[in-house]
């Protein structure tokens, strides 16, 4: 018996459409969302399960075989669900198992078509020739799996490698089918005959029609399909931009930025926090954040831990450990992060408050020269008057006792014009006149002048020269002041007695450098950080104006001033001054400072 050529032709289309359009909803299956993997698993299902009993639904019209019978429907109803059955397990294995999957898929096939058959004709007239069958066999597995072979090996396959794959299984569909046909006919021939039903009318009319209709349906399916990628792409692009800003957020901030778990462990840190703390990103990760807080409360800082996991922005200045060792000011701001309306740690930044300390000690520093300046104006001349009027007095015949309150007048009055001073030299930059100096003779002289004050205390003053001379370029008189405020700090710091070391040597880059020792009371961290500020003082009848003047003094000279303190064990000061080279003409050119 013959076939009608224009049936089996469409019947094929049909098998290529819906294998197109099954492969591309089977790839979508990959998707994240266990719903999304589902739906597109379940499509591809239905629409390859629908081509195939399609397909051999109108194949077997081609062979002018009435299927209309209602005792035939229920049959080949339950034979199209098989197959989506069959393509369900074979489009699931499709990216775990291949080999697997081409068996299932082969074997769904296979099985259509026998089932299909058995629907129509009586089991026991059908016959199949052994040879030509297996053949449709090995035409199902074959070309099934190298359709899914060709498809899946890639993630994202080409348009032509997807139409080639579907014309594969398409192959697999049509050539199992048309083969094992002519292996039936070749043993049951005569099942075909029994089989015509001329009321059928125009069998090629309602092939199309059921073409035209399976296509538009899965046309439809497909316009979804790209539809949802669109969606995808569109918000792909948005998730992509999305980490791109958070990332310039993170990366590129100026402040340092972390992300805490709810373990208190760090588990993102941006580069600036890596500078900041002077640790490698793989030094900080995985630790507890607690590690770079110095000095603070535990319970404070699990009070501001849980507050902000229960969903508060909080803000709050601390002190940062940095990995050398030292401690530094730090604004705190730390916010909930949330996945899903869930809180899941926290989003922090470290912002140093080194500079905006400057602009607070300047501002401060400002207002102290306006202050001084005022002050040494309105006290300068008044004092002068009464210095004079003292001296004379002191001149003048006078009983012992008399000479002895004006001698003490005398000393008042100096103390007020050295507290004055003081308050100049804070006031405003003032014209400095620099030479070459040598320290080292100078330092003599000021331990000298002291020991007095220092043996009333108890006090020894200890002088250590590791080097023949220290000349630097400077101001003699200011030099001898720094040193004087900071040996009387040393003193003072002993209420006990003790020792004071003094010792000079050279530093790295030819600085020269002064350490004061004292056997005190030392300091804790927070009084260090405090040192320097104007007014402040840890004596009590001190001014807090000593330090700041050596401060000033040392800058003004292209120094530094640091301090190493201990309680209980004492403070070091350390002076660090650019030395001059031995063979240096003097400069007296007169520098603002």
């Amino acid at each position: 018996m013959e076939h009608n050529l224009y049936i089996a032709a469409l019947s094929v289309v049909v098998a290529i459409i819906y294998s197109f359009v099954a492969l591309d909803f089977a790839r979508r299956s990959n998707r994240k969302t266990k719903s999304s993997r589902q739906l597109w698993l379940f499509s591809a299902s239905i629409t390859l399960g629908i081509g195939l009993w399609g397909m051999h639904f109108v194949a077997m019209m081609s062979v002018f075989l009435s299927l209309t019978s209602h005792h035939y429907l229920p049959d080949l109803l339950l034979c199209m669900l098989l197959s989506i059955g069959g393509a369900n397990v074979a489009f699931y294995f499709a990216k775990r198992n291949l080999l697997v999957s081409a068996m299932i898929m082969g074997t769904s096939i296979i099985g259509l078509h026998y089932f299909g058959m058995m629907a129509i004709f009586p089991a026991s007239a059908i016959h199949y020739d052994p040879v030509v069958y297996s053949l449709a066999a090995s035409f199902a597995y074959l070309f099934s799996g190298l359709a899914l072979y060709r498809y899946f090996k890639s993630d994202r396959p080409s348009f032509l490698s997807h139409f080639i794959s579907s014309l594969l299984m398409a192959a697999a569909i049509a050539g199992l089918h048309y083969i094992a046909v002519k292996a039936m006919m070749m043993k049951s021939q005569h099942l075909f005959f029994m089989s015509q039903d001329p009321s059928m009318g125009s069998l090629a009319i309602i092939a199309t029609a059921i073409v035209a209709v399976a296509t538009l349906f899965i046309s439809l399916l497909y316009m979804v399909g790209k539809w949802s990628d669109q969606q995808l792409k569109l918000k792909s692009a948005l998730l992509k931009e999305s980490n791109q800003q958070n990332h310039s957020l993170i990366e590129l901030n100026p402040d340092g930025v972390y992300i805490i778990n709810k373990d208190r462990k760090l588990t993102v840190v941006n580069h600036s926090l890596e500078k900041l703390t002077g640790y490698a990103s793989e030094e900080l990760i995985g630790r507890p954040y607690t590690f770079l807080l110095a000095h603070a409360d535990p319970d404070q800082l699990e009070s501001l831990f849980q507050r902000t996991l229960g969903g508060e922005s909080l803000q709050a200045e601390t002190r940062i450990l940095k990995k050398d060792g030292s401690v530094f000011d730090v604004e705190m701001t730390n916010i909930p992060y949330c996945v899903d309306n869930e809180i899941r740690g926290i989003v922090g930044t470290l912002k140093d408050l080194t500079v905006v300390q400057k602009i607070r000690e300047s501002e401060k520093l400002a207002v102290v020269g306006e202050m001084a300046a005022g002050v040494a104006h309105e006290i300068r001349n008044p004092l002068t008057t009464l210095k004079g009027f003292t001296q004379t007095m002191m001149n003048a015949p006078s009983s012992p006792e008399m000479k002895t309150y004006l001698t003490i007048m005398l000393d008042e009055i100096e103390s007020i014009n050295l507290i004055t001073n003081e308050f100049i030299v804070l006031a405003k930059p003032h014209m400095t006149i620099t030479k070459a100096i040598d320290v080292v003779p100078l330092i003599k002289q000021v331990t000298k002048h002291l020991n007095s004050r220092a043996n009333l205390n108890n006090i020894m003053i200890h002088s250590k020269f590791l080097i023949e001379s220290g000349r630097i370029n400077g101001e003699e008189n200011q030099i001898r002041k720094m040193l004087v405020n900071l040996l009387i700090n040393a003193i003072e710091s002993m209420p006990e007695g003790g020792n004071v070391t003094l010792t000079a040597t050279t530093g790295d880059h030819r600085n020269l450098l002064l350490y004061i020792k004292d056997e005190g009371v030392g300091m804790s961290s927070a009084e260090l950080q405090q040192l320097g500020r104007p007014f402040y003082t840890t004596k009590e009848n001190g001014k807090g104006l000593g330090l700041m003047v050596s401060q000033k003094i040392i800058k003004n000279h292209h120094g530094s001033l640091r301090f190493k303190s201990t309680p209980g064990e004492g403070t070091t000061a350390e002076i660090s001054l650019p030395a001059l080279e031995e063979k240096i003409k003097e400069d007296d050119t007169p520098l603002i400072s």
